[in-house]
């Protein structure tokens, strides 16, 4: 009898060894968020919808530091680096057409060395952008992304090729900054992430990359992993609009550091 107890325990799933799974479905959320949040760096690999806009994302987050990796917003690809207060973006050329639209400029722009950040800004607050605004279009093309009146094709296409080969810095004081700075910050891209995941229940347990996790399942296939041995972290989230992302490499060194400046271009200096 005791053996057939404890063959039918096992088939419930191990309680695990960091009492997180004894807890309710929401405490045991914010226990892996917060996990999340004291590591020293994370991994997040995937893909979820902001907005109406796909988003992929390949980034090594470091607490307090700055992150690195690439960003795929709809069709545009991004490698995406932050150092300190400082954004680094290199993009495709779809990319660089668009910042090229917005700005209303159409000459080629020299590499600098990037300015002084602003001791205003900073690369945790909050924004109401979402990731889908770096690749929207605006004045200063037709609808169908050709050069409007005023532009010259043969300049947007020379200062195309000059960006494509240098990174654009991006400073906390520039329109543009908090859009890419919220994919940076560990706080924000969670929260992004999580945002209208709803009302959670217990169902069962998986092995995630060989991790035991407690999986929790809401409506519209939302899913989310935590660790149930170790330290809770986040293993695995199914976001609501579809995609998986994993959360790896907890508290795994991130080398960060900033192009060198002949290869930087500086925001500020094309929109003028």
């Amino acid at each position: 009898m005791a053996i057939a107890a404890v063959a039918a325990l096992a088939g419930c799933g191990s309680t695990g060894t960091n009492g997180v799974a004894k807890k309710g479905a929401g405490s045991i959320v914010a226990t892996a968020e917060g996990a999340v949040l004291n590591a020293t760096s994370v991994h997040i690999q995937g893909q979820f919808t902001s907005g109406n806009q796909p988003v992929a994302l390949d980034l090594r987050l470091e607490k307090d530091k700055g992150a690195s990796g690439t960003v795929t917003i709809g069709t545009e690809v991004l490698e995406l680096l932050r150092v300190g207060p400082d954004v680094y973006v290199k993009g495709d050329e779809a990319f660089y057409r668009s910042v090229l639209s917005r700005l209303g400029t159409a000459s080629a722009p020299a590499p600098s060395a990037p300015s002084a950040p602003s001791t205003s800004g900073s690369a945790s607050g909050s924004s109401s952008k979402s990731p889908s605004a770096a690749g929207s279009s605006s004045a200063g093309t037709s609808t169908t992304g050709t050069p409007s009146a005023g532009q010259s094709s043969s300049d947007n296409s020379i200062a195309v090729t000059a960006m494509q080969i240098n990174y654009l810095h991006i400073g906390p004081t520039d329109a543009q900054y908090q859009t890419f700075a919220s994919l940076t910050d560990p706080r924000q891209l969670l929260a992004q992430i999580m945002q209208g995941i709803g009302s959670l229940g217990k169902d069962g347990q998986k092995d995630i990359r060989g991790t035991k996790s407690i999986v929790l399942s809401g409506s519209k296939d939302t899913r989310v992993y935590v660790a149930i041995d170790g330290q809770p972290f986040l293993e695995r989230v199914l976001p609501p609009g579809g995609g998986t992302l994993d959360f790896m490499d907890y508290n795994t060194p991130v080398t960060l550091n900033p192009p060198p400046p002949g290869q930087v271009v500086d925001i500020a200096k094309i929109a003028k």
